[in-house]
């Protein structure tokens, strides 16, 4: 009995014993992962410790890059700048994957860590995807918006596809190379090592001289950032925390609603939401759209948000009709010419062309059905006659019999450019 006593007595302590220990282990592994933020203040510093590809043999060709670099330290801070928005994300993702730290820097090279900026050979996107490679990886390129610029599309892209290409050639520098030169030629250039019963890793691959400068490009900025000093460049630190937070949008919402609503300027919307194409956020039922705003703002778009009782649009995509011009559509949305080229990026004495798609502002149908009373009020002021449309009748040649504009009988009439032989036309006389 008493053995048994003390078997039991045992037992519980054992028990309890590793309990506390489970709970002990969970509130390390729980301090870890919050000292991992906490214990690198400055970012660059919790960029450094997961670096992970070492600097080829012969350093001479990474320092003269690096030198280059360093001999325009103002150059080489604006993309520190311009990174400070993405980086902490960037790092937070590669850390999940357990991915080497030298990728957050692929942007650097690629894009100076501007989403926005213009290429020849039309590649988007701080990842420089183009046009097929985006397609091909699921980042979406339409009228509305083209996820190559999307940060968080592009960034999970990006990553898939270079943990892909590690996949295929078990090392990492051939992987960088291969998202600057295609896995296919990097591909024939490993066979051609094997089949001269040569090594195949990155420095003994006979590669094109770029693909090869691409990846000691990388190399040499990553020697920068852990030998500053060396190169003379005081980088600027940059915050060890989130810069954004991310929102889902259900429902379709104009630009300047949202940058109005989250109290931030236009230029701050676009830094992180470069994706979007026109003046509105189109949304469908099957796929919300991302959001990105500053951590701070967040909270306050939300609050608007929610007490905003207004239409969340008011722009829309028009196809343009045959032989109709840009003062008509411009009639027909009530806005004028001006607001339209502004808007869709027309030039000064460009007209619009059958079948472009082009941006008018949303004419909502109570305020259609208000101009057409206002009209009509209008109307009751003037004398009308009633013209019946004959064969070989125009819009020009009637508005010309009767001292007016096409213009104005659409007007009048609420109608568009297509006559049928009948029909009747109200022309209005003063």
């Amino acid at each position: 009995m008493i053995l048994k006593r003390n078997g039991l007595f045992v037992l519980l302590i054992s028990l309890l014993f590793w309990t506390c220990t489970f709970i002990s282990l969970d509130a390390v592994a729980e301090k870890l992962v919050q000292d991992k933020i906490q214990y690198h203040t400055n970012l660059w510093s919790r960029l450094q410790n997961g670096f992970a590809l070492g600097l080829p043999p012969d350093n001479k060709i990474i320092h003269r890059i690096g030198t280059s670099y360093s001999q325009n330290p103002e150059s080489f801070n604006r993309i520190v700048a311009n990174s400070e928005p993405y980086l902490f994300y960037i790092v937070e993702e590669l850390e999940r994957r357990g991915m080497p730290m030298e990728i957050a820097l692929i942007p650097v090279i690629e894009s100076t860590y501007n989403p926005l900026i213009k290429s020849n050979s039309q590649t988007a996107g701080l990842w420089q995807f183009q046009p097929e490679t985006g397609r091909i990886l699921g980042l979406v390129q339409n009228v509305w918006h083209d996820d190559r610029r999307d940060i968080i599309a592009s960034t999970q892209a990006a990553l898939d596809y270079l943990q892909y290409l590690y996949r295929k050639f078990d090392n990492w520098k051939l992987a960088i190379a291969a998202y600057n030169l295609g896995e296919g030629a990097v591909s024939k250039a490993l066979s051609r090592n094997n089949h001269k019963g040569r090594p195949g890793n990155f420095y003994d691959l006979n590669l094109p001289i770029d693909a090869k400068h691409y990846v000691y490009k990388l190399l040499a900025v990553k020697d920068i950032i852990l030998n500053s000093k060396k190169y003379g460049v005081k980088i600027r630190p940059i915050a060890n925390r989130p810069y954004f937070d991310q929102i889902k949008i259900h429902e379709p919402i104009d630009i300047s609603l949202v940058t109005r609503l989250a109290n931030i300027s236009e230029v701050e919307f676009n830094a992180l939401n470069p994706a979007y194409n026109r003046y509105v956020i189109k949304v469908s039922d099957a796929a919300p759209r991302t959001l990105l705003l500053p951590k701070t703002n967040k909270e306050i778009f939300l609050k608007n948000l929610e007490t905003y009782q207004d239409p969340r649009v008011s722009w829309q995509i028009y196809r343009v009709r045959k032989s109709e011009s840009i003062n008509e559509i411009a009639d027909r949305h009530f806005t004028t010419v001006k607001q339209l080229k502004t808007i869709n990026g027309i030039a000064r004495h460009k007209n619009v062309t059958l079948g472009q798609k082009i941006l008018v502002p949303h004419v909502v149908a109570e305020n259609q059905a208000e101009n057409i009373a206002l009209k009509k009020k209008q109307l009751q002021n003037y004398q009308a006659n009633v013209y019946i449309v004959k064969k070989g009748d125009t819009l020009y040649e009637i508005a010309k019999r009767h001292g007016t504009t096409v213009n104005q009988i659409k007007s009048w009439n609420d109608s568009d450019d297509n006559l049928s032989i009948g029909q009747k036309l109200m022309i209005v006389k003063s």
